[in-house]
């Protein structure tokens, strides 16, 4: 790829971006939409890679509400959708998240780029 002088891509450096949305406590679709917003804002100004706050989409709280499924469910389903919406975005993402495995609960990183989750 033939990038002009002046972009740090040119030199091997890499522009991070780290955003922190103002999130709302156990609401995922609103963390989800500020979290995009400001993924959308990293792209235009040519981050590489913006990296989101532990536990992003769900917010910090109490532990009981991490053990409600109706939180997961919509963390899951808010999941889909930012991943979808992150499809025109240049940028890798990396949003935390509370993941259910096997009738575990973790305390994950997702990592996006293009619209597909990479891990």
């Amino acid at each position: 790829m033939n990038r002009p002088f002046r972009s740090i891509y040119s030199h091997g450096f890499l522009r991070v971006a780290a955003a922190v949305p103002r999130v709302a406590i156990a609401d995922p679709p609103v963390n989800a939409e500020r979290t995009l917003a400001l993924a959308r804002r990293a792209d235009e100004r040519a981050a590489g890679l913006v990296v989101f706050p532990e536990l992003g989409l769900s917010a910090y709280s109490n532990d009981d509400l991490f053990q409600q499924d109706a939180l997961i469910e919509a963390v899951e389903r808010e999941v889909a959708g930012l991943a979808d919406a992150s499809a025109a975005l240049v940028p890798l993402i990396v949003v935390g998240l509370p993941l259910r495995v096997d009738g575990r609960l973790y305390n994950c990183a997702l990592v996006l780029h293009r619209g597909r989750p990479l891990g």
